[in-house]
This record gives structure tokens, C-alpha cells and sequence, in this order.
């Protein structure tokens, strides 16, 4: 029995200070209601890459860790909602603790029809 493997790859990740300072500067914002901002730019490459930055305003460091894998497991199970070739930062906005997983990927869902224009 082969069992899927359905981590983030490393490759799927932003990690390089120059990368972040890239998308910062040069993307294009996407605010989804006032609880998640997202910026993104084409990086040339065939696949994305998620970057997360996460302020103290949301909560102590447990808080903070589980926002995180939140915003992880929404790129990773929802990689057909995003186009190909982009990378991405997400920076969540401290109302965000006040949604579930669910209704977060339903608002993502309804707010990414913009992002074919890339």
C-alpha cells in the first residue's frame, strides 16, 4: 500500500530573506474581509511557494504556532485554488482567531477568483 506523502515540501517554501523582501516590495495585495492579507508575485518557477509571517499581535507563541499550521494546511490541501508559478506571503490579521478552518476556506475559495489574472 503506497500512502501519499502530503507535507509541504521544502521546495514549496519561502525561506530566503531576499525572496521575502522581493514579494514584499514588488506584489500585489489581496485582502480576504479584514482577516488574512496575501501578497503574491510570479517567481518563474512551475510551482508555488508559501510564506508566512505571523505578528505578535495575534497571541503568544502557542497562538501564533497554531495560526501558522492553520495557514499551512490551507495552502497544502487547497494548492489548486492558487496558479501555478507565484509565490505567496500571507499575513494573517489578529481577527482571525475568530474563524475555523472551514469558514476560512470558504472565504479564500470565494476571494481567489481574482487571482487568475496573474
Amino acid at each position: 500500500m503506497l500512502i501519499k506523502k502530503e507535507s509541504l515540501s521544502s521546495k514549496e517554501r519561502l525561506t530566503l530573506n531576499k525572496d521575502f523582501k522581493r514579494v514584499l516590495e514588488t506584489g500585489k495585495k489581496l485582502w480576504l474581509d479584514r482577516y488574512l492579507l496575501i501578497i503574491y508575485t510570479p517567481n518563474h518557477l512551475n510551482y508555488r511557494r508559501l510564506g508566512l509571517i505571523v505578528s505578535k499581535k495575534i497571541g503568544k507563541a502557542t497562538k501564533r504556532n497554531k495560526i501558522k499550521r492553520l495557514l499551512r494546511e490551507l495552502f497544502r490541501k487547497n494548492k489548486d485554488i492558487f496558479p501555478q508559478g507565484v509565490d505567496l506571503i500571507m499575513i494573517p490579521h489578529p481577527n482571525i482567531k475568530k474563524l475555523d478552518y472551514n469558514a476560512l476556506v470558504a472565504l479564500l475559495k470565494k476571494e481567489l477568483e481574482t487571482f487568475q489574472e496573474i
